[in-house]
């Protein structure tokens, strides 16, 4: 085992017990008898708690960005690629197996509750954040320009607006699903992907006689 392959370990585990269990009332013994480890085996590689939790936070957006990264390859067509995006919770599911993240994932409640405590103790993380954001929109752009010129949406159509749009869409919808039970977003998401796609679709026609 590689030096850090055990430190990415006690990583992953660190963030499932602080997905499901409140950061401030949480001590490192708590942590460590959850992992199974002793305090010191965490202490060579964490300076305390805040350090450990800090570092759990970044493993969960550099994995996270990983996957979008993965699932937004250029290769794969704009309309399909919409699809996948906006069955938000086939979406999640697939983000969790993927990655081994789990209920920190799946239940998008656990994870919008350990990023707000997370970004409370620790202001810095929002530049992070940031860049995913920012990453994920530039994509879009790139997704969108590439189906510009292969005349697939609209060469009039404002893909900085649109990924916006987008984004807002799929963070909003994780985080009124935390928070409520009565949006079925699993029919939600593929109508509001259908009226974007209507929006800026180039309408092909199936009447060979015009």
């Amino acid at each position: 085992m590689q030096p850090n392959d055990t430190k990415e370990k006690l990583e992953m585990q660190a963030l499932h017990f602080f997905a499901l269990n409140d950061y401030e009332r949480s001590s490192l013994n708590d942590i460590a008898e959850a992992l199974g480890v002793t305090k010191g085996a965490i202490y060579h590689y964490f300076k305390n708690k805040d350090d450990l939790f800090h570092n759990c936070v970044l493993r969960l957006l550099d994995v996270m960005e990983g996957w979008f990264v993965h699932s937004m390859s250029s290769d794969i067509p704009l309309k399909m690629m919409l699809d996948n995006l906006f069955n938000v919770e086939e979406s999640m599911t697939e983000m969790a197996e993927s990655t081994g993240l789990g209920a920190v994932i799946v239940n998008y409640t656990n994870t919008l509750y350990l990023m707000l405590s997370a970004l409370k103790k620790f202001p810095d993380l929002k530049d992070r954040i940031e860049d995913i954001y920012s990453g994920f929109r530039n994509a879009l752009k790139g997704m969108m320009s590439t189906a510009i010129s292969n005349g697939e949406i609209h060469p009039e159509t404002d893909t900085e607006a649109v990924a916006f749009e987008i984004t807002a869409f799929y963070e909003g919808a994780l985080l009124l699903g935390a928070f409520s039970n009565t949006q079925d977003y699993a029919v939600l998401g593929p109508r509001v992907c259908e009226t974007i796609w209507k929006r800026i679709a180039i309408e092909r026609s199936t009447n060979k006689g015009k």
